[in-house]
């Protein structure tokens, strides 16, 4: 072999030696943000991804009501913030699973006929779902009882809170131990933003009786993991007000969001057994 070639075969391989490898292809688990924590406190935020998901389609919601790609603005970060101070002010962590792929390729919040519409998206619903649901499981085997709050927004009613717990089905275990005071009493999560100065709906002073807002009763997230199931875990749909997640307000939001918490969980969670 002529000696010029060998030194130029010589350059060829070292370059492909020394040039950097390929990054790996994105994984399921790399769109969904997951922390375990040690809290009877779980925070759900599946709307407010930024994310393209490689190789899924857009969903067009064929013959689905109540079709929705929105993205949810800052949920993920006022959860976020709502972490760190739920950490400072009890220090401990509540379990978090928080979606960053857009919703308008998935919708986790729905049930998986209608959440996605491509094969290649279950793997992500599922890297979503599961630890969801390793969080109550495990929160259920430890603490005997705990709550889980999914966070979402809406603009129809730009500066409050509504409750959705289908109306009050997700929170059975909840008002059977302690009564209505832990829904929507001083010490209950939305009394407490109440007495903060937030609009809730309905409001606590209501009747029992009282109807949550149609569109904001709860999804597939409460329905699947609320107490009235065998996951055993309250659960309470927060949808946020517009002008509350707004850029220059969702850090008090989840500051008095995370206060709260606190009192609620000093309230009716703190050193409980299984």
């Amino acid at each position: 072999m002529p000696r010029p070639f060998v030194a130029l075969a010589f350059v060829f391989f070292a370059f492909i030696a020394l040039a950097p490898a390929a990054p790996d292809a994105p994984k399921p688990e790399d769109f969904v943000t997951v922390q375990k924590g040690t809290l009877p406190i779980i925070i759900s935020a599946p709307h407010g991804g930024r994310k393209k998901v490689p190789d899924v389609p857009e969903r067009v919601g064929t013959g689905l009501t109540n079709f929705q790609t929105v993205r949810d603005e800052n949920t993920a970060e006022l959860v976020e913030k709502l972490v760190t101070e739920i950490e400072k002010l009890l220090g401990a962590k509540p379990w978090v699973v928080i979606a960053r792929f857009e919703r308008k390729y998935l919708d986790v919040n729905r049930s998986r006929e209608q959440g996605y519409e491509s094969d290649k998206a279950k793997p992500y619903y599922d890297a979503y779902h599961d630890p969801l649901a390793a969080a109550c499981k495990a929160v259920k085997e430890k603490h005997g009882r705990g709550i889980l709050l999914d966070i979402h927004g809406q603009a129809a009613f730009t500066g409050a809170i509504c409750r959705g717990t289908q109306n009050l089905k997700t929170v059975k275990l909840l008002k059977d131990r302690n009564g209505m005071p832990a829904i929507r009493g001083q010490n209950s999560i939305l009394g407490r933003m109440e007495k903060l100065g937030y609009k809730i709906m309905p409001p606590t002073d209501a009747a029992e009786t009282a109807k949550e807002e149609a569109q904001f009763t709860g999804g597939y997230i409460v329905a699947t993991y609320g107490s009235h199931t065998a996951f055993a875990i309250d659960t309470i749909q927060v949808e946020l007000g517009s002008n509350l997640r707004a850029k220059d307000k969702y850090t008090t939001t989840a500051t008095d969001l995370a206060d709260a918490i606190r009192t609620f969980h000093d309230a009716y969670l703190k050193d409980e057994k299984k």
